[in-house]
């Protein structure tokens, strides 16, 4: 894609320390409004998003189990929790997170 908007990277215990240095690179990219770093061993994400002035926060924003995750850049709302539903980390209906 020449001008992304938003990218994903899912995080495993074998990859960390490269998924955060393409992390801190992908903010480098002028188009990229969001990075969103999906865990593959507990429901939670973390959430880097460009602020108004075009800076980048220091650390990114946790989402848990419990919370909605909302991208901005292309207009989308879940519960995370249903980005796991089909994983063997899926929140049984009914269960508090």
């Amino acid at each position: 894609m020449p001008e992304p908007v938003i990218l994903i990277e899912i995080l495993s215990p074998t990859n960390e320390t490269e998924t955060w240095a393409n992390v801190w690179t992908y903010l480098t990219i002028p188009t990229v409004m969001e990075v969103l770093v999906i865990s593959s061993t507990r429901v939670e994400a973390e959430l880097l998003r460009r602020n108004p002035d075009g800076t980048w926060p220091e650390v990114p924003t946790l989402i848990g189990a419990g919370d909605n995750l909302s991208l901005d850049s292309i207009g989308f709302t879940v519960p995370l929790s249903a980005l796991y539903r089909t994983t063997t980390l899926a929140i049984p209906e009914g269960t508090p997170p």
